[in-house]
């Protein structure tokens, strides 16, 4: 549902429209003459970046992309005809790419070669380390440990005679250790990229643990704990270093490898952040669609980047991929376990689709720790079995448990292609109750697969995701206001079934928008787009859950697959406010950065908002109007100051029943600087005994890590509930905050130190409103819940605690909206309602000159308020809403509006406009005839638009 407060048609709308055309003109014939730099295409903005921090003479790993289809010999032949210095890597024959090492200038001469499309820097997967202590991977004892593989019902095929026995799968990874009892026998073939090695071996110890969960024996254990297919033959393809480093490019060349030497099954527990960025797609991504197509299966870690949306990492957002999160046993989804959907932009298919695939275990699992593994890898119970076993978490777990299971399904049936594998492994699993988003089909149940397999002569249609809609938002959907991103819904089939018909039926279909109406469901995917859309003018009592279900029909009227629909319809929860205006626009803090606590807010039915951006030619200013309807306003991390005019505008906010959240930053001890606002927050704290500290806290060993604060490193924590469950914070870069005792209702609640001296969340209750101060702005960030998560510190429960803490308690406005036309003709004031006991909604207007202004009043569909009047006269009027609940709760809101000026003046601004562009017409004819009457010596170039085809994001991890 969409309003539009006011329709402006005023001199000041004149006045605008001047200053649009006047400055951009007086710009042009000021700086026609200016020159222009040139931006390279080819170039990747992420080595572009790397080539401008560094001297010309430093070489970089490259990879550079040929047309589809040019051989490896023939890149090399125009590489090297080119340029003859540079060092060559690898040239695919499985893609069209050649990695290398080159320096600035070989990069450029390489950039101007016609045939090379594009050249970016060659990232690194490298292994995260762990913050968790030893202890945390000690069970108390065996009895509470559960194998993974009777979760996933393995042993009941295990029974049938199945166990891999005669498939190859190649694990890529940091080796494997081949004196471990239990996969002594079980190396078929290892090949070192790294050291060129010919023996196996395992210098980090990731490797030997993703190997165990394949194909362990068990030895150790007496056969009580071994690997999903311990028949299985394991190829060791060493891609990263011992550090858990290695370049995509490598990873790209392990995955050729693999496929050119027989490998039926290839699992990467590994990932990294991704962008769409088109050209200049990941080789490890493109190579995986590659020998998918051949005939290989491909199995890939979904990422440890959760609990936020769209967080799945690469190479696991290939689609051809079997991508896997992970589990907690058979009860739920881990935190760490990334989420959909996958957004593409410019690679195809485009668009919002659904993953990871599946789930499988992924924490706390027993795996085999190598002789030589790093600290990550603690052994576990030692007096039952040495040093041989250890105890770890990652969807890196979680996806060898996967491959394990495509070993047996293929030693079942050696002709399965890979859409064959992936679809019954999918149709398989056990729906555990979640988001689509986060568990996929559901926990991986190997034996309904292979019932299924038997069932359906290897052949099935299903579409992805199961239900809908998913996140971001879940199945919820507000009354009003919100707007759901569109959805690609995938059809895997394995076979080629020609023209079907899409339907909706049951009461959820009239939320329910799908295009095309007709699909072609082909072998591999095919696609459809699937929406929420609600209908506007829907009664508040139509609030409750719709159901339906999604069907595509053959044109025999066979029903070929279906999908579950499920639709929340919720009442509007409030609006919290993210002041963009004040951020620099060199860093600014947008919320897409905290994806995850989004999520908390919609499950409330708060909407968030952004306002202003900073990058406005004229910053927007905070006051009363913008508030009026805001429930929440949110400080975070914001580098220019705020007015006297901003600060009273909050006072009196809070003072109105708002929640004001403000979130400071870090504040240098040494250099004596603060990173955001400092003396502006501390006006704005002034009335609230809170004030932020100058000094910083969380600084890590370097600028991308923190430090932990709470009871476990001698600090204290109160009884309230914003830090109920919350024991531990993980701060990147903060400030502490003092807290006086003196001021009514003003608290610390949270301590870096036992004698609370110095807060890192405080809150106070003023007026009918309340504030909320929190040191650290990352604290909310989606990467720092992660890093807290692995630390044990409790973010995510602090970001859920205060999801709820804000709230509202007081009626919720969703729009105060004016609808008006001609002065002397009927005018409307519409204010959209929500409380769960509302009582009473009264209207005042006053005109300009402080007249009050009488009309009807009317109600409809439980939220609407009308108040209808004959405006009698152009100019400025204030209208106050009052919304009072039956436990008093009341609500203000008080807006100043323009009515639009009379149809005569409106004559009067078009005939200024119009007058307006007749003088820059003629400034551009002018500089036009110049141009081309001068004779430069030298043509200039023009400046071409360039896309930001490269982030900065830091380099990905093993998951």
């Amino acid at each position: 549902m969409s309003h539009k407060e006011n329709n402006f048609q005023t001199r000041t709308i004149a006045f605008v429209i001047i200053a649009l055309l006047i400055i951009p003109s007086t710009a042009l014939l000021l700086g026609h003459n200016k020159q222009t730099t040139e931006v390279n295409p080819v170039i990747g903005q992420y080595l572009r970046n790397k080539m401008d921090m560094n001297s010309v003479d430093c070489d970089y790993p490259i990879s550079i992309r040929f047309e589809k289809g040019t051989t490896a010999s023939l890149m090399e032949h125009i590489i090297k005809l080119n340029v003859p210095s540079i060092s060559i890597r690898h040239s695919f024959d499985i893609i069209s790419v050649t990695s290398a090492y080159a320096n600035q200038n070989e990069i450029t001469r390489l950039s101007e070669i016609p045939d090379v499309l594009s050249i970016m820097y060659d990232k690194e997967y490298r292994l995260e380390d762990s913050n968790q202590e030893i202890g945390t991977f000690a069970l108390a004892s065996n009895n509470e440990y559960i194998h993974p593989d009777s979760l996933m019902h393995v042993p009941d095929i295990w029974d049938q005679g199945f166990n891999g026995t005669g498939v190859t799968v190649a694990v890529l990874d940091s080796g494997c250790d081949p004196n471990h009892p239990d996969l002594i026998g079980r190396i078929s073939h290892f090949h070192d990229l790294i050291n060129e090695e010919t023996t196996a071996y395992d210098d980090n110890g990731h490797g030997t643990a993703v190997s165990w969960l394949v194909a362990g024996s068990g030895q150790v254990s007496g056969g009580q704990y071994t690997g999903m297919a311990p028949g299985a033959d394991l190829m060791i393809v060493k891609v990263l270093d011992e550090d858990g480093a290695g370049e995509d490019s490598l990873i790209a060349q392990g995955i050729e490898y693999a496929a050119d030497n027989g490998a039926d099954v290839i699992v990467l527990s590994l990932g990294g952040a991704w962008t769409d960025l088109g050209l200049l797609q990941e080789p490890s991504s493109e190579a995986t669609e590659e020998v998918v197509a051949q005939g290989v299966n491909v199995v890939i870690a979904a990422g440890n980047s959760g609990p936020a949306t769209s967080s799945i990492n690469s190479p696991g957002i290939t689609e051809e991929a079997i991508t896997v999160g992970a589990s907690i046993r058979d009860t739920g989804i881990v935190d760490f376990s990334s989420r959909g959907p996958v957004t593409r932009s410019q690679t195809e298919p485009i668009g919002n689709y659904p993953k990871p695939d599946l789930i499988a275990p992924g924490y706390q699992l027993i795996s085999a720790r190598a002789s030589d593994a790093s600290w990550e890898f603690p052994p576990y119970n030692t007096t039952q079995f040495g040093n041989d076993y250890t105890i770890w978490s990652g969807t890196s777990a979680s996806a060898p448990l996967v491959a394990g299971l495509a070993a047996i399904l293929l030693e079942k049936d050696s002709d399965l292609s890979p859409i064959q594998v992936k679809a019954f492994l999918m149709a398989g699993s056990t729906d555990i109750g979640f988001d689509p988003m986060a568990q996929g089909f559901g926990l991986a149940n190997i034996s309904k697969s292979v019932e299924l397999l038997d069932q359906k002569s290897g052949e099935i249609t299903i579409i992805s995701p199961i239900s809908y809609p998913t996140l971001p938002g879940s199945s919820q959907v507000l009354i009003v206001g919100e707007e759901k991103q569109t959805l690609n819904a995938t059809i895997i089939s394995t076979e080629s079934l020609g023209s079907h018909e899409i339907i909706v039926e049951g009461n959820a279909s009239k939320f329910i928008n799908i295009r095309p109406a007709t699909v072609t469901v082909s072998q591999g995917y095919s696609y459809f787009e699937i929406m929420t859309e609600v209908p506007e003018g829907l009664p508040l009592s139509d609030i409750g859950k719709y159901f339906g279900e999604l069907k595509i029909i053959s044109s025999s009227e066979a029903v070929t697959s279906s999908m579950d629909l499920e639709v929340q319809l919720t009442s509007f929860g409030g609006e919290l406010l993210v002041d963009m205006a004040h951020h620099s626009a060199d860093d600014p803090d947008s919320p897409e950065s905290y994806k995850y606590f989004d999520e908390y807010l919609k499950q409330k039915g708060v909407l968030m908002e952004e306002f202003g951006n900073p990058s406005d030619f004229v910053p927007q200013r905070i006051d009363q109007n913008d508030l009026a309807t805001s429930d929440i306003f949110m400080i975070m991390d914001t580098e220019t100051s705020y007015n006297a005019e901003e600060i009273e505008a909050l006072h009196q906010f809070v003072e109105d029943g708002g929640t004001l959240i403000m979130l400071s930053e870090y504040y240098d001890s040494v250099e004596q600087t603060a990173s955001f606002a400092l003396d502006s927050y501390n006006d704005i704290l002034e009335p609230y005994g809170i004030t932020v500290d100058r000094y910083g806290i969380g600084e890590g060993v370097d600028q991308f890590s923190g430090l932990f604060y709470g009871l476990g490193y001698g600090g204290a924590v109160e009884n309230h509930s914003l830090v109920e469950g919350v024991e531990n914070l993980y701060i990147v870069t903060g400030g502490t905050l003092s807290v006086d005792p003196s001021v009514a209702g003003a608290q610390g609640l949270f301590w870096v130190d036992s004698a609370k001296t110095q807060a890192i969340v405080a809150t106070v209750e003023s007026g009918h409103g309340k504030v909320i101060v929190i040191s650290d702005g990352s604290t909310l960030y989606d990467n720092t819940i992660y890093d807290a998560l692995e630390g044990g510190a409790d973010n995510l429960r602090l970001l859920r605690n205060l999801a709820q803490e804000i709230i509202p308690k007081r009626p919720r406005v969703f729009d105060l909206a004016l609808e008006s036309n001609s002065v002397g003709e009927p005018a409307n004031i519409t204010a959209y309602v929500f409380d769960e006991d509302l009582e009473s909604v009264t209207f005042t207007l006053m005109d300009a000159e402080g007249n009050n202004v009488t009309g009807d009043f009317q109600s409809s569909l439980g939220y609407v308020y009308r108040y209808s009047f004959i405006m009698e006269r152009a100019g400025f009027y204030n209208v106050k809403v009052v919304a009072t609940d039956s436990e008093g709760n009341v609500r203000i809101i008080s807006k100043t509006i323009l009515i639009p000026v009379r149809p005569i003046d409106d004559q009067v601004v078009m005939t200024v406009i119009y007058s307006l562009l007749a003088i820059v017409g003629i400034g551009l004819a002018y500089i036009g005839i110049r141009r081309y009457l001068r004779k430069p010596k030298s043509p200039e170039k023009e400046e071409e638009w360039t896309p930001l085809w490269e982030d900065d994001s830091q380099p990905p991890a093993i998951e």
